[in-house]
């Protein structure tokens, strides 16, 4: 029921939230303090609202007249190339901030899934990447970091590192799509019942 600002504010936020979380969190890069990525580099932000404009505007006409669905397969292969990508974008953010390799898988994650987690909390709905109601996701860009962290460490050129990490995200999202992997959930916790007897 949002308008086409409302629509382009959580589209835009959905693309760029991960990364400015992130740089957010880093505070600096090679020594400098840093700001959010599209600030210095703002291409980034005008595609954005370009893309997520023309959505609002032309999507319902283009879904009529090429039969297309939110439930598309062309649409699960672009999110999973993307976490992909991104995946190792935020990884090699956090090794140029020389943090912790863990910290810096982490951030490789953030960059990755935190706009969808922002749009979701504006939505009023459940955060994707905290609930088990669909396939990992989280998990998945995670890995897929900690893959490029380890080949990296290994001491293996940039390409071998990128397409490590890439290949992981992308072969356990596809492997959670197709096999509907999920993390456990506890349904209830339990409470011992408390004794009556010092009353």
């Amino acid at each position: 029921g949002m308008d086409m600002l409302g629509c382009v504010v959580v589209g835009t936020i959905t693309a760029v939230g991960g990364g400015t979380i992130r740089d957010f969190l880093l505070g600096h890069e090679n020594g400098h303090s840093k700001r959010a990525f599209w600030m210095d580099e703002p291409e980034y932000l005008f595609i954005c609202m370009v893309a997520a404009g023309c959505t609002f505007l032309f999507w319902n006409d283009a879904a009529k007249s090429w039969a297309l669905s939110e439930d598309d397969v062309w649409i699960f292969w672009g999110d999973t190339v993307g976490i992909g990508v991104f995946c190792c974008i935020g990884a090699m953010n956090g090794v140029r901030a020389g943090v912790h390799p863990v910290i810096a898988a982490i951030c490789g994650m953030v960059t990755s899934t935190f706009g969808g987690l922002t749009r979701d909390v504006l939505c009023q709905r459940p955060v994707r990447i905290l609930h088990s109601h669909a396939e990992i996701y989280a998990t998945t860009a995670f890995c897929g970091a900690a893959a490029y962290l380890t080949v990296r460490l290994a001491g293996a050129p940039l390409a071998i590192r990128a397409a490590a990490g890439f290949s992981t995200a992308v072969a356990m999202r596809i492997a959670a799509w197709q096999y509907d992997i999920k993390l456990p959930v506890q349904d209830q916790i339990y409470n011992h019942p408390k004794s009556n007897q010092n009353r």
